[in-house]
């Protein structure tokens, strides 16, 4: 049912640009029952555009249009033509804003027989890749056929009308409620690609023409068959088929041939042709879109093509063209600059290290003194070490000895000298016994008895007399020595 009202008139160009100052409009390019393609051009994003005027809707379809609208705006994907903007005009007319496809129409394409096997063969696989795609996010395509395809520059393919519906007369439109399903979809699918391999649309009857390889037959009638229990039940399933139906066409081939190389069978991998120059604007049905996408992804279960032989990669004679080499990314000459400093840093420190240690090793060369173990003097400073940081232990006096006279003539005997003090002797014997062990304490070691002796020899130097008792923690050889000396003393006494 259509929702379009019972007449229409469709904007000029100038009327059109004058309703929408955004747009650059360059001219109309076809005028149809229920819409109208303008070329234009947006300038603040500097790119080529088409809008598509539509008549006003009937009473109540203009908020399930704009629902639909919104929900193909959603659809992205580098094979379906984008849509920009859609909204009402200061005119009052819908419109709605699509990339441009500086291309051809896929239907002009196979008029002219510019769609060979290998080529089509690789725009059937790549349609039935972009209908999986939206079978698998719950939409359909409702308007899919030879219109709809479009072919760009690089002869890459985009895919227009998803959304749409198919009236009457032909004529493509948003105001028709669609009723696209998927097995609708897998319809035309086989409609499309007896049109590419037949070169000839399908007949209303539905009959397959008998010019079609018969493997490749065989899958455009399973698509286009009557009773839905025998067809297919996915756009997957078709691809899996075409490839192999291909397989099938390759073994046939290489059985006629007996042993001669087959001939290259159509191929998504083969060479393409370069399609033919667009045609003029004005002949253009439908909104083209804009720049390639890249080529559709391979897959492993597809056949292999045979290689063709590379050319050379230069003229036979002359010489090579010179090696360009990279150059290093500034992340890598950053990396490699601070990688120098450090080693540099690091040898620096290691310089200055070692020059300190020298210096210091000049510096203090005159203060060191090396000592040879074997020389005596060494040794004998070392003995005498401890003995000057204790101070120099008094020396013990010298008994008085008797005056030595000349002789004389006549010769006289002087008269005997007085018998010694046995006390003075006892007492000299026990300075002597004290210096001794005053010494041998020096020699080992025992510094902590050093303070008695020397306190003792003091006491004996002053002309003081042994004491009768000891002081505590008193050495045993000290207290041995005034043992021996009161023993002796009072045996003098007796």
């Amino acid at each position: 049912m259509s929702d379009i009202s019972p007449t229409a008139d469709f904007p000029t160009a100038e009327e059109l640009g004058s309703a929408l100052p955004q747009y650059e409009i360059e001219e109309r390019i076809s005028v149809g029952e229920e819409s109208a393609i303008y070329l234009a051009r947006q300038p603040a994003l500097d790119r080529a555009v088409m809008i598509r005027v539509m008549a006003e809707p009937s009473m109540g379809a203009a908020g399930r249009l704009m629902e639909r609208l919104r929900a193909r705006a959603r659809i992205v994907h580098p094979r379906i033509v984008a849509v920009y903007d859609f909204g009402r005009a200061i005119s009052g007319h819908l419109y709605l804003v699509t990339e441009h496809v500086d291309g051809r129409v896929l239907s002009d394409l196979i008029q002219e027989r510019q769609v060979p096997p290998k080529l089509g063969y690789s725009y059937a696989l790549q349609v039935c890749d972009i209908l999986s795609m939206l079978h698998e996010q719950g939409l359909k395509h409702g308007a899919l056929n030879s219109r709809t395809v479009l072919v760009d520059e690089e002869g890459q393919l985009k895919i227009t009308g998803v959304g749409m519906s198919i009236t009457p007369s032909g004529e493509i439109s948003w105001l028709h409620e669609s009723e696209a399903s998927i097995t609708g979809d897998l319809t035309d699918l086989g409609a499309l690609l007896h049109e590419m391999f037949g070169r000839e649309p399908l007949p209303e009857d539905g009959r397959v023409s008998r010019n079609l390889p018969p493997a490749f037959g065989a899958v455009i009638r399973r698509c286009v068959q009557l009773e839905t229990t025998r067809r297919y039940t996915s756009a997957a399933e078709v691809r899996e088929a075409l490839v192999q139906a291909l397989k099938t066409q390759q073994q046939g081939a290489s059985t006629k041939s007996a042993g001669t190389p087959a001939a290259d069978p159509p191929s998504a991998h083969a060479a393409r042709p370069a399609p033919a120059p667009a045609p003029a604007r004005a002949s253009r049905p439908a909104p083209v879109s804009a720049p390639a996408a890249p080529p559709p992804v391979s897959h492993s279960h597809e056949p292999a093509v045979p290689a063709t032989h590379a050319p050379p990669r230069y003229a036979p004679g002359r010489p090579p063209p010179p090696v360009v080499r990279p150059q290093p990314s500034f992340m890598k000459k950053l990396d490699d600059f601070l990688w120098a400093c450090l080693r540099a840093s690091l040898h620096l420190s290691i310089f200055l290290v070692a020059a300190v240690v020298m210096l210091i090793f000049y510096v203090m060369k005159d203060k060191i003194v090396l000592k040879d173990p074997n020389d005596p003097d060494s040794a004998r400073e070392e003995a005498a070490m401890p003995g000057q940081m204790l101070g120099k232990l008094p020396e013990a006096p010298q008994l008085p000895q008797a005056p030595v006279t000349a002789p004389s003539s006549p010769i006289t005997l002087p008269p005997p000298a007085p018998a010694a003090d046995p006390l003075a002797a006892l007492k000299a014997e026990y300075r002597n016994a004290v210096q001794s062990e005053a010494t041998a304490a020096l020699d080992k070691v025992r510094l902590n008895e050093l303070p008695f002796f020397q306190k003792e020899l003091q006491r004996l130097q002053n002309g003081e007399s042994v004491p009768d008792t000891d002081e505590p923690n008193l050495p045993a050889a000290l207290k041995r020595l005034r043992d021996d000396y009161r023993s002796k003393k009072a045996a003098l006494g007796k």
